[in-house]
């Protein structure tokens, strides 16, 4: 060996402490990055809630009703709807049916305000009449389902709501 030269020893097979340690500490930010990016498009049903019921026509035949829908997207990305439909029954009897075949945005982690359409006879409307009657409200009912568009698939989220409206909840 010439004197001033250096010779280094180095076997390919054998691992570093350098690379070990790297290994080490890059494995569990590996794993945290990975279970951050499967919770973030993790999937939770948004819930719907009825808001409010208007009168908007009455005739010889029926009527017309608008529901207000309070739709809430607890997920931390945005949703789409593509179709909704649900039957509405007062008072423990079927009442008519509602549908939305218009796109429906549903931000992050926010409620939106959804408006359906109900058209009815006086014919489906003697339930009702004895709830308003009698105690001057009635119980409703909402069961139904909305096509939502996630980050990963297209999926139907089944919906169920029940409440009681008041004759003053109706004439606002």
């Amino acid at each position: 060996m010439k004197r001033g030269s250096m010779t280094s020893f180095h076997h390919p097979s054998s691992p570093t402490i350098a690379a070990i340690a790297l290994f080490a500490i890059c494995l569990p930010v590996m794993a945290g990055n990975a279970c951050s990016v499967l919770q973030r498009f993790s999937f939770t049903e948004p819930s719907v809630k009825l808001e409010t019921v208007t009168i908007t026509g009455v005739s010889l035949t029926g009527g017309s009703l608008r529901l207000r829908l309070d739709v809430h997207n607890p997920n931390a990305y945005d949703l789409e709807g593509t179709e909704f439909s649900a039957d509405v029954n007062l008072e423990g009897t079927h009442f008519g049916q509602v549908s939305r075949t218009a796109p429906l945005s549903l931000p992050a982690e926010a409620h939106s305000a959804v408006d359906v359409d109900l058209t009815f006879t006086w014919a489906g409307i003697g339930a009702a009449a004895r709830g308003i009657i009698s105690r001057g409200a009635v119980d409703y009912e909402l069961l139904g389902r909305i096509l939502i568009d996630t980050p990963i698939d297209d999926r139907w989220v089944e919906i169920g709501t029940t409440g009681t409206a008041t004759l003053e909840d109706l004439t606002r």
